[in-house]
């Protein structure tokens, strides 16, 4: 069993009570957050992939943890230059490669204003593991487009639900059907930020792969939103899937364990959320002689 947490970082950056991003770095409260989930794989989309920021967060999270990280596209943050993925593991990776997603076949106006924007390039990263007893596995992080940031030149606000944004899922899921089959991925964890309502119907019947949060899935942002996901190949299984209300984000962490799944494995345990604005609990008292591996 493997702990996996994934977190947008917004290249830093906290929001504001009007959703705007504040200048303020704060990645080292990002650090103390995810240093909390004890993660042994580390996936950050949003990550400012220019500095240090991947170093910053796994040396508070993951101390000696081997690190993968790429660029994909302009950012739309205030004071940061681009932004991309990373990925961060306490085990040896090999990368395999990254994917880049072609932008959907929309109008790209902004869903607010109706003023034109450039639709910045997302994708996933793609890295090869052997996580012991789990095997070797694939982890595949990223984030795909946020069309319900944009409108048509009609005005029409687009959403991976229905008209051109349901098209524009199918290509999507088309397309890393075929980059997986080029890679050869058939063992494989899927997370990041997927900007989509329903994920499932992409991921879960396009690709064959398993949702790990269920129906109804928990809310991954302070709007009430689950865009923040985790699909597996099936004989792979989530547990223990907990979301990390951290004040200020427009995102929270999420942390779940991921192991084989075996016939007479329990359902998935209820998910639970941590308020990070409360003080956390008191950690119980390890027996003498016991340490963590």
């Amino acid at each position: 069993m493997i702990s996996i947490a994934f977190a947008n970082v917004a290249g830093g950056r906290f929001v504001d009570s009007s959703g705007n991003y504040v200048d303020e770095d704060r990645t080292a409260d990002f650090g103390r957050a995810l240093a909390r989930l004890r993660p042994e794989v580390l996936i950050v989309t949003e990550l400012d992939p220019s500095g240090d920021q991947l170093e910053r967060l796994t040396a508070a999270a993951m101390p000696g943890a081997q690190l993968v990280r790429h660029a994909f596209s302009d950012s739309h943050i205030p004071g940061v230059r681009r932004l991309g993925v990373g990925i961060a593991s306490s085990y040896p990776l090999v990368e395999l490669d990254r994917i880049d997603l072609p932008n959907p076949s929309i109008d790209f106006l902004h869903w607010r204003t109706g003023e034109p924007l450039v639709a910045h390039g997302k994708g996933f990263l793609v890295v090869r593991g052997d996580f012991g007893a789990l095997g070797e596995i694939d982890i595949v992080g990223g984030q795909v487009c946020p069309i319900h940031m944009f409108r048509s030149a009609e005005g029409v606000e687009y959403t991976y639900r229905e008209g051109p944004g349901r098209e524009a899922g199918e290509q999507l899921a088309a397309y890393l059907r075929e980059e997986f089959a080029a890679r050869g991925i058939q063992r494989a964890i899927v997370a990041g930020d997927l900007n989509m309502p329903n994920p499932e119907d992409f991921f879960g019947k396009s690709l064959g792969l398993v949702d790990a949060f269920g129906n109804p899935p928990p809310v991954t942002t302070p709007d009430g939103r689950s865009i923040d996901r985790l699909f597996t190949t099936p004989d792979l299984v989530a547990r223990e899937v907990e979301v990390l209300r951290l004040p200020g984000t427009d995102h929270f962490p999420v942390v779940c364990r991921v192991d084989r799944r075996r016939p007479e494995a329990p359902a998935p345990s209820r998910i639970r959320a941590q308020d990070l604005a409360r003080p956390p609990a008191r950690p119980t008292p390890r027996r003498p002689g016991i340490t963590r591996s």
